[in-house]
């Protein structure tokens, strides 16, 4: 299951959480950072890694604050279309839940969440 965390105190102690810091793309079995750090850096070649997956996957969310922009979500809807991926972008906590519901029931999903830095 995904879910954000804050970083534990020291007096807090250690936990079971893997905490990831940054973007990252995850799947029912495996979860990786990611480069993008900005929603013009979501590219087609920045989600490789999701083509590439077996088993292939069926779905495909992109977890974006800010809309990507349109013609490199088209260009990327298209082509995992192709593939036959369904592409949908929502907001992170948005597709956080869906990733994990799907997840649940057994499907084959990928998400990329987007953690733009911080200024």
């Amino acid at each position: 299951m995904l879910e954000f965390h804050e970083p534990p105190t020291e007096d807090e102690g250690q936990t079971d959480t893997l905490l990831m810091h940054g973007s990252i793309i995850a799947f029912p079995h495996a979860c990786y950072l990611w480069k993008p750090k900005a929603d013009i850096e979501v590219t087609l070649e920045s989600l490789a890694m999701v083509i590439l997956s077996k088993p292939s996957v069926e779905f495909l969310f992109i977890g974006c604050d800010t809309p990507l922009p349109q013609k490199e979500l088209s260009r990327i809807k298209k082509h995992m279309q192709e593939k036959h991926i369904v592409v949908e972008q929502m907001d992170i906590m948005h597709a956080m839940g869906t990733f994990n519901v799907l997840n649940g029931e057994d499907r084959r999903i990928a998400v990329a969440l987007l953690v733009a830095d911080e200024v």
